[in-house]
């Protein structure tokens, strides 16, 4: 029963439809014969029995910009420094406890005995203790030197000897303790006892008024100072005082000191200069 009435109204439907569609068509044109006008016109030309020229003009412009900029920039600074510092301390040079030296060089005399004796020649040898590593020791030396006469006052005058033994205090100041030389400075100071052989008087002081002698030793018949074995005394033995100082670079030691021999009527006065060996 349904099915019936639903084929009824598509019939129903579809005739209206059909119905409506002329009405609209016939009701579009009509001209005054009362015929029906498409109102589409189509146009006409002379040339119908050619096809028009169809112009096509295609206009294409690509335009493509690739700008690759690449800018890459590599800095690799490597910077290595390798210091290797090694620091080795050098051994202290050992300061000797005991010390020999020997050596030789010059005495020159001094004031007016230099008036009668001539640059002399030195013999030097000492021994020297120092307790341990002290700064501070004592030394014994032993001197032999002699002085010539001058050949203008007596060409036939013997030449003077001395022979001094001295005792000393030294005090050594090391200066650089790692070097192999052991730089050392040192200063001495002391006395001892001399003894004068063929010794020629001389005339000492202001106005000359002052006879030099070295009692039994002195040289009596000097010209122009001719004495008696009373004048020149009985003395053998005199003393002296001294100071001075020098310097050693390893074994090489150079020295110098100012003595004074208390001889008879006056000091006699002389400073010996030595270089030579510490062993």
């Amino acid at each position: 029963m349904m099915t019936r009435k639903s084929g009824l109204c598509a019939l129903g439907l579809a005739a209206a439809l059909t119905l409506g569609g002329a009405v609209t068509a016939a009701a579009q044109v009509t001209d005054t014969t009362g015929r029906a006008r498409s109102q589409t016109r189509i146009p006409i030309r002379k040339d119908q029995g050619q096809p028009a020229a169809v112009m096509k003009t295609d206009t294409v412009t690509v335009t493509r910009t690739d700008t690759v900029i690449m800018r890459r920039t590599d800095t690799v600074t490597v910077q290595r420094t390798d210091t290797v510092t090694r620091m080795e301390e050098l051994p202290l040079q050992p300061l000797k406890s005991v010390q020999f030296g020997v050596g030789g060089g010059l005495d020159v005399p001094l004031a007016a005995w230099l008036g009668v004796a001539k640059l002399g020649y030195n013999a030097h040898a000492h021994l020297g203790f120092f307790p341990g590593t002290s700064p501070l020791g004592l030394r014994f030396d032993g001197d032999y030197s002699m002085f010539g006469s001058r050949d203008t006052d007596c060409s036939a005058c013997s030449s003077t000897k001395l022979i001094s033994g001295s005792a000393n205090l030294v005090l050594r100041i090391p200066l650089d303790r790692k070097s192999m030389v052991n730089p050392t400075v040192y200063f001495l100071g002391g006395g001892g006892i001399d003894k004068f052989t063929d010794f020629n008087p001389y005339r000492s002081g202001v106005r000359g008024e002052k006879i030099v002698t070295a009692g039994k030793d002195t040289y009596l018949s000097y010209p122009g100072l001719v004495l008696t074995a009373a004048q020149a005394g009985d003395k053998s033995l005199f003393y002296h005082w001294d100071f001075g100082g020098g310097f050693t670079l390893g074994h090489f030691f150079m020295e110098s000191k100012y003595t004074s021999v208390n001889t008879t009527g006056d000091n006699s006065r002389h400073i010996p200069i030595t270089v030579g060996l510490n062993f």
